[in-house]
């Protein structure tokens, strides 16, 4: 009796536990529901510009608008393995305008010594950004990353999925193991 109910009480932390546990797996399951081709004029992209001394985000609706680069402009789009740290942490500490609840997120990852491909995004009550590839003169956007406030019930979707998956899992083999009758060694004559 009391091995029944122990077994019950470790399934039950395990469903809560695992409730918990699978959330991180979620997001990445559903991350690519906000990735969607790069469609120049419909929206406003964010845009990381480098200078020496300090970074900015450059907000453009027409590709033409910041790339190639102005060959008199002291900035430049790419980011130098050596900086990569610095301009991480640089854009993580960039306020966004009063009244505006959100943050900006990079992710840089190196190709080469000058190009690198970057996915700069504003995370708030949705996610608008870009992924696209950096050169010292010229990017190449490759997808844009978007959803609205709605991104939430899409995350939580595959959340309940996936939970939902794992607990019918758990169901089937504690069910299984129950039930499973032993195996009797019988005589050889």
């Amino acid at each position: 009796m009391t091995s029944t109910r122990a077994t019950k009480i470790c399934f039950r932390l395990l469903l809560v536990v695992a409730f918990f546990g699978l959330f991180p797996v979620s997001i990445r399951v559903a991350d690519p529901f906000f990735t969607h081709p790069f469609r120049a004029g419909w929206y406003q992209y964010p845009v990381l510009l480098v200078w020496p001394d300090h970074i900015e985000m450059r907000w453009f609706r027409d590709l033409s608008e910041v790339s190639p680069r102005p060959k008199d402009a002291l900035y430049t789009f790419n980011v130098a393995p050596e900086q990569q740290n610095w301009v991480e942490q640089q854009v993580r500490n960039t306020r966004m305008p009063k009244g505006v609840d959100a943050g900006w997120v990079v992710h840089i990852k190196q190709i080469g010594p000058s190009k690198q491909q970057i996915d700069l995004e504003v995370l708030g009550d949705g996610i608008t950004g870009l992924i696209y590839e950096a050169e010292p003169d010229a990017i190449v956007p490759l997808k844009s990353r978007l959803t609205g406030a709605g991104g939430a019930i899409i995350i939580l979707g595959v959340h309940l999925l996936l939970w939902g998956s794992f607990w019918l899992a758990a169901s089937l083999v504690s069910r299984f193991l129950r039930n499973r009758q032993p195996i009797h060694a019988t005589p050889l004559a």
